[in-house]
C-alpha cells in the first residue's frame, strides 16, 4: 500500500468530481432540493383540524350549534358551522365539498330529548376521500359521544335527588360506565423535519454512495486507466482505497451540506454524535461495497445504474427511509429491521433523536457492522476477479 499513489487518486478523483455537473446536482442540489420540499409540506407543526359542518332543523338547535362552535383545539375552533334552509341545499353544498359533513335534525328531536327518549340525527358525509371521511367522522362521533354522555349525566343528576345519597355513585355509573382519565407525559418531542433530516442521509447512501462508487471504478475500466495502474507501481488496491476515501469524502461533505441547510432553513439541530458518525461510516462501507460489487458484476455502466436504482427505489421506502417503519406493512418490516441500511437509520434515529442509550441500540449497531464488514467482503471479492480478467 502507498500512500502517495492513493493521496494522488483521492485528488484526482475529487477534482473529476467537481468538473461533473450531473454527479454534482445529484449529490448536493437533489438532497436539499428533498429537504426544502419535505420541509414545506410535512417541516412545520401540524395543523389544527378543523370540520366544516352544515345543518338542517325546523326546531331550535342553537344550543348544541353553540356547543359546538364552542370546541377548540391550540386555541382555534375545531368546527365552522354553516346553517342551510332545506335538505337539498345541505346535501348539495356536501356533494360540491363546501362542507365536510351535514347534519339533519328530524321533527321531534327536541322534545324526545327533553323527555328522556331516544333523539337521532342524520349524519350525512362524503367518502368520496376516505382518509378525509374518517378524519370528520372521528371529530363528529367524539363530540356527540361526549355530549350525549353528559347530558345523561344531568338526568341522572336529577334522578339522583329523589333516591338515597349513598346511591347516587351508582346510579350517574350508568352515564359512565368506564371514564377514562387523561394524564401527558413529557416525553421527547420529535418533529417531522428531524425525521426527515435522517432521511436524507439514508437517501445519500442508497443513491449518490453506491452510483459514485460503482460508476467512478467502471469509467476507469472502460478508460483502461484501471488496466494501465495493475502494471504501475500503484497497486489496484491503492486505486481501491483511493476512489473509496474520495467517495466518502465527498458524502460527507454533502452530509455536512444538508445539516446546514437544514438548520437554516428549518432550525433543525441535528448534528450526530461519536457513535452516530460511526454509524454512517459503517452505513457508507456498506454502501460503497454494495455499489462496488454491483458495478464489477454487471461490468456496464448503464446495467449497474438500472441495477443500483431498482435496488434503491423500493428500499427508499421498505427500509423505512423515507416512510415510518410503524407504516409499514408487516411484510416489510423486517426488511427495514434486517437491512443495514434500515438497521442504520434506525440506529442513528434512536440515539439522536429519541435519545436512548448505546445498549439500546445494540442489535441495530451488531446488524450494520456485520453488514458492512460482510458487503466489503464480496466487494473485494469481485473487484479482484475482475482485475484478474482485466490481466487476462
Amino acid at each position: 500500500m502507498k500512500f502517495r499513489a492513493i493521496k494522488g487518486i483521492f485528488i484526482k478523483e475529487v477534482k473529476e468530481f467537481s468538473r461533473e455537473k450531473m454527479a454534482i446536482f445529484w449529490v448536493f442540489i437533489f438532497p436539499i432540493l428533498w429537504l426544502l420540499i419535505l420541509g414545506g409540506i410535512w417541516g412545520n407543526e401540524n395543523p389544527t383540524l378543523n370540520v366544516k359542518v352544515g345543518y338542517y332543523s325546523r326546531e331550535n338547535v342553537s344550543w348544541i350549534i353553540h356547543a359546538m362552535e364552542s370546541v377548540e383545539v391550540n386555541g382555534e375552533r375545531m368546527f365552522t358551522i354553516y346553517h342551510y334552509p332545506g335538505w337539498e341545499d345541505g346535501i348539495n353544498a356536501l356533494k360540491k365539498g363546501k362542507v365536510d359533513a351535514f347534519l339533519v335534525f328530524p321533527n321531534g328531536f327536541t322534545v324526545n330529548l327533553t323527555k328522556g327518549y331516544p333523539a337521532y340525527i342524520e349524519v350525512y358525509y362524503d367518502k368520496s376521500d376516505p382518509q378525509t371521511y374518517q378524519i370528520v367522522k372521528g371529530a363528529i362521533t367524539g363530540f356527540f359521544t361526549e355530549l350525549s354522555s353528559r347530558l345523561q349525566e344531568e338526568r341522572l343528576n336529577m334522578v339522583g335527588k329523589y333516591v338515597p345519597r349513598n346511591a347516587l355513585p351508582y346510579i350517574l355509573g350508568f352515564a359512565k360506565p368506564v371514564t377514562l382519565e387523561e394524564k401527558t407525559v413529557e416525553g421527547t418531542k420529535v418533529t417531522p423535519m428531524e425525521f426527515y433530516v435522517t432521511s436524507f442521509i439514508g437517501i445519500q447512501f442508497l443513491f449518490a454512495t453506491m452510483l459514485m462508487m460503482s460508476s467512478s471504478v467502471l469509467e476507469e475500466i472502460e478508460k483502461g486507466t484501471l488496466r494501465r495502474i495493475a502494471s504501475s507501481p500503484a497497486s489496484p488496491w491503492d486505486f481501491l482505497i483511493g476512489k473509496m476515501s474520495a467517495t466518502f469524502a465527498i458524502i460527507l461533505v454533502s452530509i455536512f451540506t444538508g445539516l446546514a441547510f437544514a438548520f437554516l432553513a428549518f432550525h433543525v439541530k441535528f448534528f450526530p454524535s461519536p457513535l452516530g458518525w460511526v454509524i454512517i461510516v459503517l452505513a457508507s462501507i456498506f454502501s460503497m461495497s454494495l455499489g462496488l460489487a454491483i458495478g464489477m458484476l454487471t461490468g456496464s455502466i448503464k446495467t449497474t445504474n438500472a441495477v443500483v436504482n431498482l435496488i434503491s427505489m423500493p428500499l427508499l421506502f421498505f427500509a423505512a427511509v423515507v416512510v415510518p417503519e410503524s407504516l409499514l406493512p408487516s411484510w416489510a418490516r423486517p426488511i427495514a429491521k434486517y437491512f443495514p441500511l434500515g438497521a442504520a437509520l434506525k440506529a442513528l434515529r434512536k440515539l439522536e433523536i429519541y435519545h436512548l442509550s448505546v445498549s439500546e441500540v445494540r442489535v441495530e449497531l451488531l446488524i450494520v457492522t456485520l453488514g458492512a464488514l460482510m458487503m466489503l467482503a464480496v466487494a473485494l471479492f469481485s473487484y479482484r476477479w475482475r482485475i484478474r480478467r482485466l490481466s487476462a
